[in-house]
Formats: C-alpha cells, sequence, structure tokens
C-alpha cells in the first residue's frame, strides 16, 4: 500500500512539472538587420515583430556601420509607430538590451548612424534579435 501511494505520489509530481514547464515563458531569436543613411538622418523600419514575454528585449550587434549605430524600438499599435524606448548606441560590437518591455508589445526598429561623407563607408548593421 505505501509503495503504490508513493508511486501515485511521484506521478502526481511529474503531472505537475510537465504541466509547469509547459507555461514557462519562451523568447523568439532572429537575425535582424538593415541599411541606414550615410547622411546620418533616421531610418525607420517597417517589419513588425510581436514581444513574446515580459522582459528585456535583446540585440547582439555583429555588423556595424562606420561610426556608431543607434537604434530604437518603435511602438507598432500606436499610428506613426512613436519610439517608446531609449535610443541604444553601439560603438563597437556586442549586446544590448531594452529592458521592461511587456508581452504582446507590437515593436519595429528605427536607427541611424554617424554621419560621413565617405561615398564607400559601410551603412550596413546586423545582429541576433531574443524577444
Amino acid at each position: 500500500m505505501k509503495q503504490s501511494s508513493k508511486i501515485r505520489k511521484s506521478i502526481a509530481i511529474m503531472i505537475v512539472s510537465v504541466f509547469s514547464f509547459s507555461v514557462i515563458a519562451y523568447a523568439d531569436n532572429t537575425y535582424v538587420s538593415g541599411e541606414l543613411n550615410r547622411s546620418g538622418s533616421l531610418v525607420q523600419y517597417d517589419y513588425v515583430r510581436t514581444h513574446m514575454f515580459d522582459g528585456p528585449i535583446s540585440l547582439s550587434v555583429d555588423k556595424m556601420p562606420a561610426g556608431y549605430l543607434r537604434l530604437g524600438l518603435r511602438n507598432m499599435k500606436v499610428s506613426g509607430g512613436p519610439q517608446f524606448t531609449d535610443t541604444l548606441q553601439w560603438n563597437v560590437k556586442g549586446a544590448k538590451q531594452w529592458d521592461n518591455i511587456l508581452k504582446g508589445t507590437k515593436f519595429a526598429f528605427q536607427g541611424r548612424m554617424q554621419a560621413t561623407s565617405n561615398p564607400f563607408a559601410g551603412n550596413k548593421w546586423g545582429g541576433n534579435l531574443t524577444y
């Protein structure tokens, strides 16, 4: 009798564990990239993504334009998609994040690079986005 009670208890714990893991928040990962204006003027990207959990959106930049890269997130639930985060600046490759973003937030990027008159200066950026 004690043996079957222990088995039932173990099975119950396993079932609860399985269902608990199924509701854990998960993130989506994708590679994002874009082309910027060498004049340094703002570029607004229209590709909309939906944040998958309450928490940060992070970007690990592995391709830099000439000079610096500045990016912010636009709120795509609002007409015109105004920026709703601080602008993050990369001077070198690396990871940064926008904190405290709510699950379900629809966002797109906007950004700029350091202005240059060099017509051959790199104006592309890219990196791994976790959202």
